[in-house]
């Protein structure tokens, strides 16, 4: 090789190097979305179809339990098991049309009390039950 032609070489090889090399532009990297807390959302409650609340009856008409009012009472286990045993056995004994239930029991158990009321004395539910010799 002729030195002229390596001298054109390297003059074309240190021209290319001379060429500036374009400048390469990078975007930072979008800031990454914080993520959203996963909130669990409930699946909807199920919609009960409820029995439409019976209409009032006129006293003696319709199921008996119409004629009363709703009462809630906390009752001992023993208790329970007493009334549901003692509603059975009068239930095989009773008049066919009408039902002894625990709340039948209760109920004339509260119209005891109730006739014995001048007698109750006491502060807690030990000495009232003292009082009425129970």
């Amino acid at each position: 090789m002729a030195k002229a032609d390596l001298s054109a070489m390297l003059g074309t090889v240190q021209a290319t190097a001379a060429v500036e090399p374009k400048a390469i532009v990078t975007t930072p990297p979008a800031p990454a979305e914080k993520p959203k807390p996963q909130t669990r959302q409930a699946a909807p409650a199920p919609r009960v179809k409820r029995a439409p609340a019976p209409k009032p009856a006129a006293a003696g008409e319709g199921p008996r339990y119409l004629d009363f009012t709703r009462k809630e009472a906390r009752l001992r286990d023993d208790q329970l098991t007493a009334l549901a045993a003692r509603a059975r056995s009068l239930q095989r004994t009773a008049n066919p049309s009408e039902r002894i239930t625990d709340n039948t029991l209760i109920r004339v158990a509260v119209d005891l009390l109730l006739s014995r009321a001048d007698e109750l004395r006491g502060a807690s539910e030990d000495e009232l039950r003292t009082s009425l010799g129970l």
